[in-house]
């Protein structure tokens, strides 16, 4: 094959492999030979250090030219596994091109070790007549990879894209692949593009699947898995606990949208989950956990009953999405125990009847995040009880919906000192305020946050929309 030619296949897909973009391939005469030697600078093998491999990966161009021959000698004694690490940085579309460069590489790509299916950018210009073809020409390409692929292990597993029940032979077959194929990293995310709930409804977890995870090769197949996602997929509590007391390995479980998990415990004291995330499965009633090495919890949906003990490592936690929250159903087992907590973020409604929050202790707590949608409740003050638990509190946010407020005439600030929340809070009711006629600030008693207020106050003053007056006591 023509140099040129080499070029132009693999100049989409060298910076990916190198992890560098500024690579002039019009100077290489051997682009191939220059693509593999740049990639050693990201692998250590042979004993060699990774600073001597650099070393031999950024070689001049007129080196290279000068020990053409022996380049290519060498080149052609890598081992296959070197290679297969090399196609495996690619996307699955771009190691395939590889297998044209030459009988050297023909079938290398087969082995590949990452099988990334996301196809969800494609989704984006979808639409229902023409949805059914799209997902025909998607199962066809991931089968034919599949039936191509030779490699007996591999580090992922990904299938992303718009399917549903109807599809349940493919998928399956798929759920079988990634099982069998040991796979330490396994996402089926099955989100529809265009409407909710899918058409022919939610694609369901096979018995037979079921039946060959507990069967001897399922057992010894599922010992590698490290992350688990599912999404619009309807899984039961004995299939999810299945997999967190059978995969010894497992530190990230992610569940999304499945309507068929009423109830999930994870517990136990061997377990080496990190990160549990349930997100919209709108039919859970209860969640139980108890696991040492649970660094995250994120949790959205429906107001349950949360038992949470025994998680001494447990930093991040984010709650939202039912009418509970508020109230304190779901947090207060979060906030009241555990106030070692370093992250908190709360999605909440705020209205007269919801307005506080648990008294807690949060004497840890750095970050403290508020997704607010004030309902009817035209105040944010309700907050503040949370925001007093936390003495070593770094960074606040709020991430407030626009809301307009017609009828609001004056906005009164007592106890003013400047502080970035206070500005910000007075940003959002300049923004949707739209009738705001006079903004009053009374600030702190206490002389150097006074001081600061009234350098406050003078940004405020320049942000203040047309015919809004400032008094400044």
């Amino acid at each position: 094959m023509s140099s040129s030619k080499q070029q132009e296949i693999l100049a989409p897909i060298l910076p990916r492999v190198i992890g560098q973009r500024d690579i002039d391939i019009r100077e290489d005469t051997d682009f191939v030979t220059r693509a593999i030697l740049l990639s050693w600078s990201l692998i250590d093998i042979s004993g060699q250090s990774s600073e001597k491999l650099s070393d031999r990966a950024t070689m001049s161009s007129s080196n290279i030219r000068d020990k053409d021959e022996a380049l290519k000698d060498w080149v052609s004694r890598l081992p296959d596994d070197i290679l297969v690490n090399i196609i495996s940085r690619l996307t699955l579309k771009e190691a395939a091109r590889t297998s044209v460069l030459s009988s050297r590489w023909k079938y290398l790509w087969t082995y590949a070790s990452n099988l990334n299916f996301d196809a969800s950018k494609l989704l984006v210009n979808v639409y229902e007549e023409t949805l059914e073809e799209e997902r025909l020409r998607y199962m066809c390409w991931v089968n034919k990879v599949l039936e191509s692929h030779k490699g007996l292990s591999v580090n992922e597993f990904i299938i992303v894209f718009d399917l549903d029940d109807s599809h349940e032979s493919n998928i399956s077959h798929w759920v079988y692949t990634a099982i069998s194929k040991r796979a330490q990293k396994f996402e089926l995310n099955l989100f529809p593009a265009l409407c909710w709930p899918p058409a022919s409804g939610i694609y369901e977890f096979s018995q037979g699947c079921y039946d060959y995870l507990k069967s001897p090769c399922g057992l010894s197949s599922v010992k590698s898995l490290r992350f688990l996602y599912f999404d619009t997929v309807n899984v039961t509590e004995e299939i999810l606990e299945f997999f967190i007391n059978n995969c010894p390995n497992l530190d990230d479980l992610r569940v999304g949208r499945s309507d068929n998990l009423l109830r999930l415990k994870v517990v136990g004291s061997l377990l080496q989950l990190k990160c549990l995330h349930i997100d919209h499965c709108n039919n859970l009633e209860e969640l139980e956990i108890s696991c040492p090495s649970l660094l995250s919890f994120k949790y959205f949906g429906p107001e349950i009953k949360l038992h949470v003990k025994n998680v001494p490592q447990l930093v991040d936690v984010l709650i939202g999405g039912g009418h509970g929250i508020g109230k304190g159903k779901v947090i207060g087992p979060i906030v009241n125990y555990f106030p070692q907590l370093k992250t908190l973020e709360l999605h909440v409604e705020l209205n007269e009847e919801i307005l506080q929050f648990p008294e807690c202790d949060l004497p840890e707590l750095r970050h403290l995040m508020f997704m607010v949608s004030a309902l009817d409740c035209s105040s944010l003050l309700g907050l503040t009880c949370m925001m007093k638990s936390c003495p070593l509190l770094q960074k606040l946010t709020f991430k407030i919906p626009k809301h307009s407020h017609q009828c609001l005439k004056v906005l009164e600030f007592v106890g003013f000192s400047g502080d970035p929340v206070e500005l910000e809070l007075a940003y959002y009711m300049f923004e949707n305020a739209t009738m705001l006629e006079e903004m009053i600030v009374e600030p702190s008693e206490y002389e150097p946050e006074a001081q600061a207020a009234r350098k406050s106050a003078k940004k405020l003053e320049k942000m203040l929309p047309p015919g809004v007056k400032l008094v400044f006591h």
